[in-house]
């Protein structure tokens, strides 16, 4: 479900159900040419598309952080994000990248799915389980 779609009324009656943020970040700089915008939302359409169409009961997908290579400085603004949405009422936090996130610097979302180091992105059925071993507690 994505944050447009739910009314105060809704969000009161629904909250209990919905205890997972999507948090989508882009890593667009601006440096990029308009065919590699496309390639890198299309990218990141098809992560969201594996997380939001198998989950939608369940999931509530937040508006995308669009600039920022991804640096320490990106992943503590990302984190307080994150740290945010826990705050207002969800208890789960994934994160879905268009862009490799470095392993240096990582935000304290409780998932992560984006395309690997090489660029090819997850199996849906990887994402999948993961998704459920987050919900289930399961490393």
């Amino acid at each position: 479900m994505k944050f447009s779609e739910l009314s105060a009324q809704q969000w009161a009656e629904l909250q209990p159900y919905l205890d997972t943020a999507v948090l989508p970040v882009t890593g667009l700089t601006g440096m990029e040419m308009p065919y590699e915008v496309t390639e890198q939302l299309e990218r990141l359409r098809d992560v969201l598309d594996m997380i939001e169409q198998p989950f939608k009961g369940r999931i509530v997908t937040y508006p995308a952080v669009q600039y920022g290579p991804w640096t320490y400085e990106i992943a503590a603004h990302v984190s307080q994000v994150c740290n945010n949405l826990r705050t207002i009422g969800f208890k789960y936090v994934i994160l879905a990248a268009a862009v490799p996130v470095l392993s240096e610097a990582k935000p304290n979302a409780d998932l992560m799915i984006g395309p690997a180091d090489d660029g090819s992105l997850p199996e849906a059925a990887a994402v999948s389980e993961s998704v459920r071993k987050l919900w289930l507690g399961r490393p």
